[in-house]
């Protein structure tokens, strides 16, 4: 399982590719010319094998994430390390310092049973 890493990096890449090639089949037909049609129309063949690619990929990863039967969430501990001294999230904060969490973190802060102090 130690090839788990290079497998997920290898998909994003994948996906990366499909995302690059797709952005410049739209800016190419957006310059609205018809030479811009005609060049986008051209990448089509090249953002199909490219779709191809990302999912064989992708499921190459997932086969390989899901291989391990032992311990189905040792996939997420080799991703993500683990904290130290449990929840390490604080429980109170002051309003100042909840304004400047993004949105997510506002949720997770409160589902966490966080407290707002004054």
């Amino acid at each position: 399982m130690g090839k788990l890493k290079e497998l997920y990096e290898a998909a994003k890449a994948a996906d990366e590719k499909v995302r690059v090639i797709m952005q410049d089949m739209v800016t190419a037909f957006d310059d609205g010319t018809e030479e811009g049609k005609l060049k986008a129309l051209e990448m089509r063949p090249a953002l199909d094998e490219a779709k191809i690619e990302a999912e064989n990929a992708n499921l190459m990863y997932i086969s390989a994430r899901d291989a391990d039967f032992e311990d189905p969430d040792a996939a997420a501990r080799k991703f993500v390390p683990v904290s130290e001294g449990g929840n390490s999230q604080k429980k109170t904060m002051t309003r100042e310092e909840f304004n400047q969490l993004t949105a997510a973190d506002r949720m997770s802060f409160m589902l966490a049973d966080g407290k707002l102090i004054e």
